[in-house]
């Protein structure tokens, strides 16, 4: 039998070691903002042309506003989708967006799953993501053979737009996560502890968590290189916020956490790692 045809929209850091893993399984053809000379998959031009006759559409874009637009636009996904396609929304993009894009979706007559994931490079590379599945139960059963090519563990989160509100709760997890890191271990060394007593005790005591151990290396040299940029974690955070309005919360400590995100990126911490935020708080001094 010949594979149902996977149309995979983006081919970011993220996304290209995902398509490769789906590549593996399915018959994929690629489309990406910027052309991929090395990807080894098949592309398409547009998006339009990418989708045709595809029984699956991964979208692995940036944010909620480019997948709108990679839809809707005149070469876009919309145009040729076939009846009964499901498209799946791997990016964070935030529970509105993937309403907003479900809903154009199924008036073309397609289907719409949001399976943003957990993981970094690494994990995408080995195929062993966290994928947080926002689906009816039909739809998971159809395309749950398909995520299984890029995600070791599938959590099922509700109906259509509760993945990425799951997704977005994780993330600010792990906002308070970093943010928490990089200040105390800035405050430790302004106490006068060596920074390796500091990277040992937080990576092995009992509030360690596997970003913290996955940092070791990088935090004890000072190497801020991009894992997952700053700017990055400040899209994020504002996706928390808006959660958070849109269910009528108010979480204080989450607005500090956001302005403190937002404050780095403004210092031009932006294109580094996330836990270079260290530098905005080392570098302050003593206030009354």
């Amino acid at each position: 039998m010949t594979a149902p045809r996977v149309a995979f929209l983006g081919l970011g850091k993220m996304g290209l070691p995902m398509a490769r893993n789906v590549a593996k399984t399915f018959d994929v053809v690629a489309w990406n903002r910027t052309p991929k000379p090395s990807s080894g998959l098949a592309s398409a031009e547009t998006p339009e042309a990418c989708v045709r006759g595809a029984t699956f559409v991964i979208a692995v874009l940036s944010d909620a506003a480019t997948l709108l637009d990679v839809l809707r636009r005149p070469d876009g996904a919309l145009a040729s989708l076939a009846p009964g396609a499901v498209v799946i929304d791997m990016a964070t993009t935030g529970r509105k967006g993937a309403l907003a894009a479900a809903e154009a979706v199924q008036a073309r007559g397609g289907r719409f799953v949001d399976c943003p994931v957990s993981g970094t490079v690494v994990p995408a590379e080995k195929g062993a993501l966290v994928g947080m599945v926002g689906a009816s139960d039909a739809d998971l059963r159809d395309v749950e053979p398909l995520l299984r090519t890029m995600c070791a563990r599938l959590i099922h989160a509700g109906g259509v737009g509760q993945g990425q509100a799951l997704k977005v709760v994780l993330n600010g997890v792990g906002s308070h996560h970093f943010v928490a890191f990089a200040s105390m271990l800035a405050l430790g060394e302004r106490a006068g502890i060596a920074r390796a007593a500091i990277v040992d005790a937080f990576t092995s005591g009992a509030f360690a968590s596997p970003s913290y151990v996955g940092k070791r290396a990088k935090v004890l040299a000072r190497d801020y290189a991009p894992e997952f940029a700053l700017a990055l974690a400040k899209k994020d955070i504002g996706l928390v916020v808006e959660l958070e309005e849109e269910t009528g919360m108010t979480l204080p400590v989450l607005r500090a956490l956001a302005a403190e995100i937002e404050g780095g990126v403004d210092d031009g911490l932006g294109g580094e790692d996330l836990f270079g935020i260290e530098r905005r708080f080392a570098r302050r001094g003593r206030e009354a």
